[in-house]
């Protein structure tokens, strides 16, 4: 299952079929298979994770459905929200295209330290505004 770099290169460089070749590669689960895995495992309907990361209800049930990528800080409210540790948060991030957290950044540094620290959505948002840092509800959510 879990082959070597220089063999999937094999594989790749001569295959004569690439579906074939490439459909045999392990996928990484969708974001929307990831967040619905994470709301069973925290016990949260969609609906308590659509109130608790403050998203508006039709978008959150495309983001379910696969239909939308959400943005970055949605998924960081989402990981504030069910009280994500830092790996999963980064693993959330990755799933949904978006920049991992990078502690040199001082916003990121603080969303780390809001995650680390078991903060909610609410108290992170006051540690944002007292930095000042941009708001986890901003243009790109």
């Amino acid at each position: 299952m879990n082959e070597s770099t220089s063999k999937i290169l094999h594989h790749l460089t001569h295959s004569g079929n690439a579906a074939v070749c490439l459909g045999h590669r392990g996928r990484e689960p969708s974001l929307a298979r990831e967040l619905q895995r994470l709301l069973d495992r925290c016990g949260i309907s969609p609906a308590e994770w659509i109130v608790a990361a403050d998203i508006s209800r039709s978008y959150a049930y495309q983001i379910l459905r696969g239909e939308r990528r959400p943005g970055r800080d949605i998924l960081l409210r989402t990981a504030l929200a069910l009280s994500l540790s830092l790996e999963e948060t980064q693993r959330l991030l990755a799933l949904g295209d978006c920049g991992a957290l990078y502690p040199k950044l001082r916003r990121d540094g603080a969303v780390i330290y809001a995650l680390s620290h078991r903060l909610s959505l609410e108290e992170t948002e006051e540690l944002l505004t007292s930095l000042p840092e941009r708001s986890l509800y901003g243009k790109d959510s």
